[in-house]
């Protein structure tokens, strides 16, 4: 049975997902066939982000416990924190990361490994942003466990709104959407922005961000979506290994 925390953040992920589906249905970005793929999509929907998740938290905490990394907490006395206020670091710390974790995947060929999978997408809608590998799954989620339980000292709610956001910015990063969110574009990512690292010929290494395009902007990975547009050579990592060694991420 679900927890009520976890109650809550399916319903917000499931209606926000009917949401994007709607408005990818009235006003699509880019014609294109949801049903290329999809049973792949779904299938790594179900294996690797709904089970592969749960056991990466699982293997993440056993692992943390036993390196006894709660002391982080005392020593950085941030768990009496306004709630508000520890969900907005988890966002930010979290994205920090993960803009790292991401920078190594494409920089490195060894974990570029990890994360080919995920450019294997030719069209970008709201469920093919789901495929990933299992070991790109545990990557991001290594840090993301550690800033939130052990650093920041969630309670189980705080977790549940801050994994939320993520998820949602996830989903909304690859909707098949023109979006504009007016003066918000500088610090938000939106559709425009991920577009172009997924499927701009030779700016893979671009537009790293996931929430926020400070990175980005910060770290010299930064292109104005406006200055692309929608006339782009269309770029997708061709399959050069066996599909279960790609979902793998090895």
């Amino acid at each position: 049975m679900f927890e009520k925390e976890e109650l809550y953040q399916a319903v917000t992920l499931i209606a926000f997902v009917l949401l994007l589906h709607f408005m990818e249905r009235r006003r699509p970005a880019f014609p294109i066939n949801r049903y290329h793929e999809i049973s792949l999509n779904v299938l790594v929907l179900f294996l690797i982000v709904i089970v592969g998740g749960e056991l990466c938290r699982a293997v993440l905490f056993s692992v943390y416990n036993a390196l006894n990394l709660l002391r982080i907490s005392s020593v950085a006395g941030l768990s009496m924190l306004p709630s508000a206020i520890k969900i907005l670091l988890a966002l930010i710390l979290g994205d920090f990361s993960a803009y790292w974790v991401h920078r190594l995947m494409h920089r490195s060929s060894l974990f570029w490994r990890t994360h080919a999978f995920h450019h294997t997408i030719a069209e970008l809608w709201w469920l093919s942003g789901t495929r990933v590998s299992l070991t790109h799954l545990f990557l991001f989620a290594a840090p993301q466990v550690l800033i939130g339980y052990f650093v920041l000292v969630l309670a189980p709610w705080e977790a549940g709104v801050a994994a939320s956001i993520g998820v949602i910015f996830n989903i909304w990063d690859h909707t098949n959407l023109w979006a504009s969110l007016g003066p918000l574009k500088w610090l938000l990512i939106t559709p425009n922005y991920h577009r172009i690292h997924h499927l701009a010929k030779g700016l893979s290494q671009k537009n790293l961000s996931v929430v926020f395009t400070l990175w980005d902007r910060m770290f010299g990975t930064y292109v104005n979506p406006e200055s692309i547009g929608k006339d782009f050579a269309v770029w997708t990592a061709p399959r050069k290994r066996p599909l279960f060694s790609m979902i793998v991420g090895v």
